[in-house]
Parts: C-alpha cells; structure tokens; sequence
C-alpha cells in the first residue's frame, strides 16, 4: 500500500517562503521567486505570487518596493524584529493611554457623584441652596401640579365651545343613525316572523319584551 501523501498545510507554506527569503540577504523579482521557491520550498509555482502577496498584505512580513517597471521582495530577519518591536511599543502605548482615559473618567465620575449627593450647592449666580429642602418643594410643586391638572382636565370636561359643541352633535347623530337602522331591523325581523310562524305581532313583541312602538328621538 502506497504512502499517504503528506498535506502542507498554509502556515507550513509560507514558514518555508519566510525561511527562503531570510536564508540570504537578497532581493528577489517575481520571476525570480516563481523560479526559486519551488525548487527550494517544495510550493507549486502557481501559488507563489498568491502566498506572497498575502505575507505582504494579511501578515506583513514581506515587504515590497517598485524599482523601475519591476516589483522587488525582500524580507530580512532583523526587519521582523523591528516590526514586533513596534507593534510592541505601539500596544503598550494604547495601553497606557486606555489607563489614563479610565482614570480621568473615574476622577470625573467621582467629581459627579459627590456633587450630586452633597447636602448643599450653588447655582451660577454664586447662591447657596440645602438639598434637602430643595427635594422637599420639588415634591411639593409636583403634587400642586397634579392637583392643577386635576382641575384642568375636569374644567375643560365641563367648558363648552363651538368646536366641542359640533364634534358633540357629529357623535350623537352618529349614534342615532345607527339606533335608527337597529330598530329597523327589529321592525322588519318582526314582521318576517309573524308571516313565518303565523303568529301575531303583539304576542311576539311581549314573549321578546319589545314595545309597541319606540320612542321618537327628535333631531339633534
């Protein structure tokens, strides 16, 4: 049974390119590199410039110049170095400043809460006020406010214009358009079931208590 055939996977691809670029202190064209690395890294040419280009973009590892019509590669062991010193410092240097906005924000946080619960300020005007005493006609203004708007709605239930007074009229006739189509009905039922059932009307009206005749609403 023949060997299985061993998978190189990504990162193995480009840890043998990063191992070829840092065996000798050169620059490599892409032609160059599609001819070397497969030799010397076992990668198919046809993925070179597409594994390069990401350890250029995604990993930045390979770095890249234009020299004439050209693309010259390099990538040299103490510029990766330099690089994670860098990101290093870069890092450290968020780091600090992160602290340095949540202690500031802490520090204002306190600011704001001892003013809120100190027993007295003043306004900008320079005036002294308790807080307490403060709280306490602020409640009581909110009671006297409910109590007005108590009064208020109830006024204004009472008050009568011409506005209230048509839209009044516009919902009454409403209504008795439609308690005129009711009784209609009834009427109508009424009379199929006398013809139905041969029964009179004036007994039917008494076993379903439903007057002689109903009551005349005059136009509003």
């Amino acid at each position: 049974m023949p060997p299985k055939k061993q998978i190189v996977t990504l990162e193995e691809k480009k840890s043998r390119i990063l191992c070829f670029f840092q065996e000798e202190f050169s620059f490599y064209n892409m032609k160059e590199l599609e001819k070397l690395i497969p030799r010397k890294c076992g990668i198919s040419s046809m993925l070179v410039k597409d594994l390069v280009q990401q350890m250029i973009d995604e990993d930045g590892i390979v770095s890249v110049e234009k020299c004439g019509n050209i693309n010259i590669y390099w990538c040299f062991k103490n510029q990766i170095t330099q690089r994670i010193y860098d990101n290093c410092h870069k890092i450290l240097q968020q780091c600090q400043d992160t602290k340095t906005c949540i202690e500031d924000t802490k520090s204002k946080l306190d600011a704001a809460t001892t003013n809120e619960r100190s027993c007295s300020f003043r306004n900008k005007e320079g005036i002294s006020f308790s807080r307490s005493e403060e709280v306490v006609k602020h409640k009581e203004l909110e009671e006297h406010l409910k109590f007005l708007q108590s009064q208020y709605d109830q006024i204004s239930q009472s008050r009568w214009d011409h506005e209230k007074i048509r839209r009044k009229r516009q919902e009454i006739r409403g209504k008795k358009e439609k308690l005129d189509k009711t009784t209609d009905n009834v009427e109508i039922l009424l009379e199929y079931l006398c013809k139905r059932f041969c029964i009179g009307s004036k007994q039917l009206r008494v076993e379903l208590e439903i007057p002689d005749e109903f009551k005349e609403i005059t136009t509003v």
